[in-house]
């Protein structure tokens, strides 16, 4: 009751200070998290509420559908790949940007062609240096040139990083007192469903509808502005979202929900993430003499753990069961593989005929979300398997694996929101120093399917990998996470799987 009460004493206090300035009335949306955006572009400034933002004020060659996970043409109308690195685009005809100014060939060439400078000093430039060129065949063709095949670059290009400025941006950047590029003061000008109305560092982002906006996959957009601020205090963001100060906020604790789903006005919803947990295994024996090394071992682990419970009773309501060593919707993964279903008597006899029939004793290393680790230990412990936790910081665990002296971790992976299997696998299983399964026969297989551009055969090699993973057992993937937002009532919001709130396809109940 003292969190509840806490939110009335201070809701109360909002409503006496200022009327409430959110919600359907105007047609405006107004979101909140803790987290300061300090530069308008997603390439200076990597938080992803910036890069929510710059969905909405920019638009890519492709556009993922969040519900199907399609990819629909956007700028472009349609592409083709003429051989393993090429790939050409035609392009729309229709589009303004922001300042009136036609898109066309020369604004993607002279984009691209800058972010791939290393003295524009693009963060995680990983995401768009896949790119050796980009080539102008006339006003509405370009070509995509890549120094080797990279087989997920529609995937790149849908992201927020691939957006298309107009190129007179960057003819006439604004400059430092030292003569070089001002980007903090780059002009914010795209074709995107919104225009950026203004800006002040670390505190607000606005947006206003941009009235011109041509008829593509991201639809006519309801909501007339939208507004970022930077809320620190979570009791604070809360507070004014129940007195309508604001319409959206997320990363709500689990025993929050409850309380703000009861609130007048408030709702809320869960939705998937694409962040999983998993459980790492010292397959090849690193720490010694570890009873992990055993395969037995490792399965009678699996078998011990009741994934389906955790995801429902402790992870939250988008939860979901995973099987393979990927997240379900990524381009690739398949959940046909060996799977190990809750059975804690077969654990049991798995150990024994290990030769551990009195069970074993072993470290379990963490960084995140103890309770779930403790779930883990619980069932484990049930099975026979008594586990000494050692929860650190995420660098110092990480050191613990590139050193191989643990038997066993908890990792989670986003995979920074990409939806292809090699933005986790190829990540985490090509033999790193921190891949404890170090297999050289599924690192070959997953090279071979992140160099193979026809879908079929690149998704036949990557099921082979993840079958060889799940028989390995130097994973076991545990759940995908959910993410809870509370927004006000009257809002109609799809929830991504990849985090980043897209407003454009909100609306307001009538």
């Amino acid at each position: 009751m003292r969190l509840r009460t806490s939110l009335l004493a201070g809701a109360a206090a909002l409503a006496l200070a200022a009327p409430a300035m959110a919600g359907p009335d105007d047609n405006s949306l107004i979101w909140s998290t803790d987290r300061e955006i300090s530069v308008p572009f997603v390439w200076w400034d990597t938080v992803s509420e910036m890069g929510a933002m710059m969905y909405h004020i920019y638009d890519t060659l492709v556009y993922r559908d969040p519900e199907t996970m399609e990819y629909k043409p956007l700028l472009a109308t349609s592409w083709e790949w003429l051989d393993d690195t090429t790939l050409e685009f035609r392009l729309r005809e229709d589009v303004t940007y922001h300042d009136g100014s036609a898109f066309n060939a020369d604004d993607v060439v002279k984009s691209y062609t800058e972010l791939l400078k290393p003295e524009t000093g693009v963060v995680n430039a990983s995401l768009v240096n896949w790119m050796e060129s980009v080539e102008k065949i006339d006003d509405t063709t370009i070509r995509i040139h890549m120094a080797e095949p990279f087989p997920p670059a529609l995937e790149f290009l849908s992201g927020t990083r691939m957006a298309i400025p107009a190129a007179e941006v960057w003819d006439n950047l604004p400059a430092k007192p030292d003569g070089s590029p001002d980007f903090a003061r780059m002009p914010s000008i795209g074709t995107g469903p919104y225009m950026l109305d203004s800006f002040s560092p670390g505190e607000t982002l606005t947006l206003k509808k941009n009235p011109n906006y041509f008829d593509g996959p991201k639809g006519d957009p309801a909501i007339e502005t939208i507004t970022f601020r930077t809320i620190p205090d979570q009791e604070t963001r809360v507070a004014e979202l129940m007195v309508g100060g604001i319409d959206w906020i997320t990363d709500l604790p689990v025993d929050m929900v409850d309380q703000l789903s009861a609130m007048p006005g408030v709702a809320t919803t869960a939705g998937p993430d694409m962040r999983i947990a998993y459980l790492v295994l010292d397959r090849t024996g690193r720490n010694g003499d570890t009873p992990v090394a055993n395969l037995k071992v490792r399965q009678a682990i699996a078998h011990a753990i009741d994934r389906k419970a955790i995801a429902e009773q402790i992870v939250g309501p988008a939860s979901q069961v995973v099987n393979a060593a990927c997240y379900p919707t990524q381009v690739g993964c398949t959940d046909d593989v060996p799977t190990y279903d809750y059975d804690p008597e077969k654990a049991k006899a798995l150990l024994a005929e290990a030769g551990y029939p009195d069970g074993i004793t072993i470290e379990m290393g963490a960084y995140r979300e103890r309770p779930h680790a403790e779930a883990v230990m619980g069932y484990l412990q049930q099975a026979g398997i008594t586990t000494r936790l050692t929860y650190l910081q995420w660098s110092g665990l990480r050191e613990r694996l590139n050193n191989g002296d643990i038997d066993m971790a908890i990792r989670t992976w986003a995979s920074s929101g990409l939806n292809d299997v090699s933005a986790i696998a190829s990540v985490l299983l090509k033999m790193a120093p921190d891949d404890l399964c170090q297999s050289p026969e599924i690192k070959a297989l997953l090279e071979k399917g992140d160099s193979t551009i026809d879908p079929e055969a690149r998704a036949a090699v990557y099921k082979e990998a993840l079958t060889k993973v799940a028989e390995e057992v130097c994973w076991v993937p545990l759940f995908s996470y959910s993410k809870v937002y509370a927004h006000n009532e009257a809002l109609d919001f799809f929830p991504t799987a990849d985090g980043f709130p897209l407003f454009f396809l909100a609306k307001w109940a009538e």
